[in-house]
């Protein structure tokens, strides 16, 4: 059993580490196939080029060719022009989605404003202990939602494994993620008596900690999902219901509590939906 739990976690910590290696290439591609992320800057799509997804973190994006999947910005606006296609939906944190005249969007259009940060930082600014304390809750918020979005254009097919097994048997899946949590000291202790093992801790700690994010988005996935088909509103793209559910969590986790108690069950059942699925390869 020990065996096959850390060989499912180096898979989690080899697609981590996949993430860090498209993070080094964020200058830009358009090869057929592959998304285009930039953080910093703006992100175009030429015309006559055929992509996977594209994604700005603090920039806008430009669309003048295909999309097949989603288009997404976080700090600023998406521009369809006339000759841009976008398979899936287009979402615009913080900014407008415009698209001109013959542009086509098969997808949702979804516009998430943040009006509320600028007074929230004159409060800040002014010295509001408590409301810069609430200020600093909404950034780290708003930069869990840039991750969600990254991680859903790379994984998607894993993303959507994992929520459908958990959909299957939540049961299941929280026992099983309930012990990896229980092994999760004894293994780390195993490894600080091991000369060898040493070395091996903070790795040990990085692909737990990933393991628990992609298995929180997992489930965020799969909460927006029925809160979307409860809500009569069936069949949106999968950036939209994973967005739709981590909010939904984040709303819930504000409730004195209750909302801890739920979100350390949301994150039990995203362990045992990795470790079962195999970091959604299985």
């Amino acid at each position: 059993m020990l065996k096959r739990i850390l060989g499912s976690l180096f898979i989690v910590l080899f697609l981590s580490l996949t993430v860090s290696a498209s993070f080094a290439v964020m200058k830009g591609f358009e090869s057929s196939g592959q998304s285009l992320v930039k953080v910093g800057d703006s992100v175009i799509v030429p015309e006559g080029a055929d992509i996977k997804s594209a994604v700005s973190v603090g920039g806008s994006v430009t669309v003048l060719g295909h999309v097949s999947e989603d288009v997404v910005s976080v700090g600023g606006s998406v521009f369809v022009k006339e000759t841009g296609l976008v398979d899936g939906s287009v979402v615009s944190v913080g900014g407008k989605v415009i698209k001109e005249t013959g542009a086509i969007v098969k997808g949702d259009v979804v516009e998430v404003g943040m009006a509320g940060v600028g007074p929230a930082v004159g409060f800040f600014t002014k010295g509001g202990m408590f409301k810069g304390l609430i200020l600093l809750s909404l950034l780290a918020f708003i930069g869990f939602l840039v991750l969600v979005a990254i991680l859903v254009s790379f994984f998607t097919p894993q993303l959507g494994r994992i929520s459908a097994f958990m959909e299957e048997d939540l049961t299941k899946n929280f026992w099983y993620g309930l012990l990896m949590v229980v092994l999760f000291f004894p293994i780390l202790l195993l490894l600080v008596i091991s000369i060898v093992g040493i070395v091996l801790i903070p790795v040990w700690a990085i692909v737990f900690a990933a393991a628990a994010i992609f298995g929180y988005i997992a489930v965020g996935h799969l909460v927006g999902k029925k809160a979307l088909i409860a809500a009569k509103m069936p069949g949106k793209s999968m950036m939209v219901e994973t967005l739709t559910g981590v909010v939904l969590l984040w709303l819930v986790s504000l409730v004195p509590f209750l909302g801890g108690l739920i979100k350390a069950i949301v994150a039990v059942v995203g362990l045992g939906g990795i470790y079962l699925t195999r970091f959604g390869t299985k």
